[in-house]
């Protein structure tokens, strides 16, 4: 997007938008959406590097039919949990997550323990979209380093914390220390009354059976925090904002 012209930002703007009816139009048409003329459009298909329009199209048909699949697949992995799992505004809550994370610079994901696993799993989600997100399962990591992350300065930073109690001591610590920053905070826990629940922007939940046996051993299932990880990245794959990663480094997508 740095290297092009403004005419040529705007078609690309109009096509990351606009998947479904790009891949069906003509020059001419896509033309008259953007304002430009036919002969513009051509030139911008072989600065993307396509012999031709029609080669062009093909890709997108190609990006729009990965999208379709990834939604279609959402029912098939929703039946793998209980409706009663998520609260009703799960999907709300998601979506305002989202929100702040395209919005952000840095992406914090802490844990320790098992929750541990989920934050460094979050964390190599969000960056294979690109993200500029790191995990940590240290309690003592610096996240408060600077003035300049107290509440209106210009960086803009989201924090997921994971725990399942929502009652271990140093997450409870850490989301205490975050409350007068800028930082976003959302917790991940196992059901919402909780002491870290209180202490972040926001909060999001799952009931289940809490199955610690011991100090050092936690039989609970970890299948909701991966649902809700796996949710909050496809959303994030699907919007526009996704393809507006930074040029400098080279992001692509596999089958992993």
């Amino acid at each position: 997007m740095k290297v092009l012209n403004e005419l040529d930002r705007e078609i690309a703007k109009y096509i990351l938008t606009s998947l479904d009816k790009v891949a069906y139009m003509r020059v001419r048409e896509l033309a008259d959406a953007t304002n430009v003329s036919p002969a513009t459009v051509v030139r911008f298909t072989k600065k993307m590097g396509y012999s031709s329009f029609p080669e062009f199209r093909v890709t997108v048909k190609q990006e729009l039919a990965k999208h379709k699949k990834i939604l279609s697949n959402e029912n098939q992995r929703q039946s793998l949990l209980n409706n009663t799992v998520f609260p009703d505004d799960f999907d709300d809550k998601v979506e305002s997550l989202v929100e702040k994370i395209v919005a952000a610079d840095l992406i914090h994901c802490i844990g320790i323990g098992v929750s541990g696993i989920m934050a460094e799993y979050a964390a190599r989600q969000l960056t294979t979209l690109g993200y500029c997100s790191f995990a940590s399962t240290s309690p003592y990591f610096p996240y408060l380093t600077s003035e300049q992350r107290v509440k209106g300065s210009n960086n803009s930073e989201v924090c997921l914390i994971f725990s399942v109690s929502g009652e271990t001591i140093e997450m409870v610590q850490i989301a205490r220390l975050l409350s007068d920053s800028k930082i976003y905070t959302t917790s991940v826990t196992n059901k919402g009354n909780n002491s870290l629940s209180a202490l972040v922007d926001l909060s999001l939940t799952y009931d289940t059976s809490y199955d610690r046996v011991h100090l050092n051993v936690d039989l609970s299932s970890q299948l909701p925090v991966i649902f809700f990880i796996e949710t909050v990245v496809k959303h994030l794959y699907t919007r526009s904002s996704y393809h507006e990663l930074p040029q400098s480094i080279n992001y692509s997508i596999g089958d992993t």
